[in-house]
């Protein structure tokens, strides 16, 4: 962490704290500035300046930070493996080195750091198995306005939270998101055949953004519990029930 002292000439001395980031030295320029300007304007603009400085830096980190966990997302839409993913993290270590450099405070940056640590550990490594402990990066996505792929969030997203819907649908979703692999996701329907059947009945009140989506996504659940086969639902978690998670609050 840096200290710079935007105001030496104020009293009582005024110490503004700055993370490093990739744009110190265009702050270092406003700064000089910043500080010509309350040289003309004595205590009074030394507050202002710090006050808006602070505004500045808090925008230009979250865009940076973002900025880096965008271009993963973006880089790992298609990705359906752990292989996969460490790859796209071996040609992203820019990115990581952005969102290491620029974390939010509050429990994202807490979930970001654990990400980025296991990240940077598993292409030291080699080893694809270090990614089973990174958690869910909903959160982080959120903070930064996108879904898992990097998309901006829909108009919908949370609209459907505590909904009679959402409350059976979320479960469901969560359940069959953990399982790994295709018996594992009938065994989830089987085990919700009552809820799946519940879903169905209430597809129609949902709203016009999210029922043709619904719809898609419960007719795929009940296709995997008559065939006993759960294939086409597997993926990466961009398709329609993915959608209604996000109508639902739940960002991956």
């Amino acid at each position: 962490m840096d200290v710079v002292v935007v105001a030496w000439f104020c009293a009582p001395l005024l110490v503004v704290p700055f993370e490093r980031t990739r744009g110190f030295e265009m702050r270092k320029q406003f700064l000089a500035g910043l500080a010509a300007l309350a040289l003309g304007t004595g205590i009074a603009g030394c507050s202002n300046s710090s006050s808006s400085t602070a505004t500045t830096t808090a925008a230009s980190q979250k865009a940076a930070f973002c900025g880096g966990n965008i271009k993963i997302d973006k880089a790992s839409a298609n990705v359906t493996s752990n292989a996969g993913f460490l790859t796209v993290l071996k040609d992203n270590k820019s990115a990581l080195t952005a969102m290491a450099d620029n974390l939010p405070s509050g429990t994202v940056g807490t979930d970001a750091r654990q990400e980025v640590t296991v990240a940077r550990e598993a292409i030291a490594s080699g080893n694809v198995n270090d990614l089973n402990t990174v958690t869910s990066g909903g959160a982080i996505d959120t903070y930064c306005g996108v879904d898992g792929n990097g998309d901006p969030l829909p108009a919908y997203f949370g609209t459907g939270k505590g909904t009679s819907f959402c409350s059976t649908f979320i479960p469901i979703f969560q359940a069959v998101s953990n399982a790994n692999s295709s018996a594992a996701v009938v065994a989830v329907f089987n085990a919700n055949k009552a809820q799946v059947a519940q879903l169905a009945t209430e597809v129609s009140g949902l709203p016009a953004s999210i029922k043709a989506k619904a719809s898609t996504t419960v007719s795929k659940a009940q296709a995997a519990i008559t065939e006993q086969n759960a294939a086409a639902i597997q993926g990466n978690g961009s398709g329609a029930a993915a959608q209604v998670a996000l109508y639902c609050g739940q960002n991956q």
